[in-house]
């Protein structure tokens, strides 16, 4: 099974605002295979064309209400693109082609190097972010990412993918503050995807 990557590491504002730019445009050609995505496109572009509006405004004037609004644009559509991520890996099922059409690129995959296990030792972080759950785990061996899990209930319990990351840490946002979450996450490698790792029962801050 081939695993969306987000490739945001190390991409500046502006690069940013390109590459959202460019997963709109490929999602908005790719209605077939993604009908829903989340969040809306036409919200993806509202919040993609206010990061552009503040990149000009930091490059215009440099003040501190400037660069406080960049800050916070950014991290919106960070948001958004690590919500379409998770969006497009359960519609794609996996399929690197399908992957491919929504303007996201394929994790790259190592030499298989035996099976390996679901991570372990979930542990909750603490965040003064309002509806925010911070979690990190330990993995055996060497994953390519790792697919977040996130359920209401226990009884049972209704797994939904809220996204991929290649770190060993995920920030779960937009949750409703107070309210208690299970999480559970999955390693992916050259040999395939893990069960889920024990669930990790938390507070959204």
């Amino acid at each position: 099974m081939a695993t969306v990557k987000m490739g945001l590491i190390g991409l500046a504002a502006t690069a940013i605002v390109a590459k959202a730019q460019s997963l709109y445009v490929k999602l908005t050609s790719s209605v077939a295979e993604y009908p829903t995505p989340v969040p809306a496109l036409v919200d993806f572009q509202a919040d993609i064309d206010v990061l552009a509006a503040a990149n000009a405004a930091v490059n215009a004037n440099g003040g501190r209400a400037e660069h406080q609004a960049k800050r916070e644009a950014l991290k919106v559509v960070k948001a958004d693109i690590k919500s379409l991520a998770g969006y497009v890996q359960a519609a794609s099922a996996g399929v690197a082609d399908t992957i491919l059409l929504s303007g996201f690129e394929v994790v790259k995959r190592g030499t298989p190097s035996g099976e390996l296990v679901p991570p372990k030792k979930l542990t909750a972080r603490m965040s003064t972010m309002e509806g925010r759950v911070s979690f990190a785990w330990e993995i055996q061996g060497r994953a390519d990412a790792f697919n977040v899990f996130v359920s209401r209930s226990n009884s049972p319990f209704a797994w939904e993918l809220l996204g991929t990351t290649t770190k060993r840490r995920f920030n779960a946002d937009g949750l409703e503050s107070g309210s208690i979450y299970w999480f559970a996450v999955s390693a992916v490698g050259a040999a395939g995807e893990t069960s889920k790792s024990d669930p990790l029962l938390t507070r959204a801050a």
